[in-house]
């Protein structure tokens, strides 16, 4: 019976790590065909089109699924004076008609290196909405992550034709980014998009923190992506210690760099590489 009782345990054991090794390996293939899609789009379409991996609520609100999203730029972009002579543009991306949208489920995430302000040696995610959704701001935001084609099919970090690096989704296409319930930016609004722009833009200090689950920030681009067992990194950590965004990214850094998959990029062809 002992001995019987201690094989049933491993078995048990073993069929968990087998799960979760199958749950990872389907992950990141649903990742790569996204990528290999938005690839594809970008150079039929010979436009920049971006996959960008954003968080949902499931529908009893407790568990979080990754959707990926393609997006495509179809020259709607605004420059403006931020002072000093210093003109930024923005780029406005649109979810590609007909495209179907992917979700990656089983508490599964997606990660990117934080090119978006220079911390290359960090993982930036995007926010884990069930910690906020009953107590808001429980935890510090964290941030989407995409991959940028070229018309030509490669990654890059920026849209050469507008010279912007700061992109972002109109998920709901109704020209208006939303940052957080009391913060937007009407960008076909005449009375913003002008140059220069008035001292107070509502919304675009928040870039890259992804607020609430509606939110529509800028987007990090990066050249690299981690996938990452995040139900399993989280019953590692204690969440009430990140009372700061450095060291929640500090956490899930440390895991990242030690049990992720990676996906990169072939540098002159943009084929996703495992």
């Amino acid at each position: 019976m002992v001995v019987m009782t201690i094989l049933a345990g491993l078995s048990a054991m073993a069929y968990r790590g087998v799960a979760e090794d199958l749950k990872m390996s389907s992950a990141t293939n649903s990742v790569v065909a996204a990528l290999d899609n938005a690839r594809a789009m970008a150079i039929k379409k010979n436009r920049y089109v971006i996959t960008v991996f954003r968080p949902r609520l499931d529908s009893d609100g407790t568990e979080q699924v990754v959707d990926i999203v393609i997006a495509e730029w179809n020259g709607d972009s605004a420059s403006a004076n931020r002072g000093d002579g210093d003109i930024w543009t923005y780029d406005r991306f649109v979810p590609i008609q007909g495209m179907a949208v992917r979700a990656i489920k089983g508490g599964v995430n997606v990660a990117g290196p934080g090119y978006g302000t220079g911390d290359d040696d960090i993982w930036w995610c995007s926010t884990f909405l069930p910690a906020n959704a009953v107590v808001p701001d429980n935890e510090p935001f964290g941030s989407l992550v995409g991959v940028l084609y070229s018309p030509e099919g490669r990654v890059v970090v920026r849209n050469a034709q507008s010279g912007a690096d700061r992109i972002w989704v109109d998920f709901n296409r109704d020209w208006t980014q939303t940052i957080s319930d009391t913060e937007s930016v009407v960008w076909n609004d005449p009375n913003v998009v002008t140059s220069p722009w008035p001292s107070s833009l509502p919304g675009i200090g928040a870039y890259f923190d992804l607020e609430i689950p509606e939110g529509e920030p800028f987007i990090s681009m990066t050249p690299i992506l981690a996938v990452f067992n995040e139900k399993e990194f989280r019953t590692s950590v204690n969440p009430n210690d990140w009372n700061s965004p450095n060291l929640r990214d500090n956490a899930y850094t440390e895991y990242i760099d030690q049990n992720a998959d990676r996906i990169q990029f072939n540098r002159y062809s943009g084929v996703p590489l495992e």
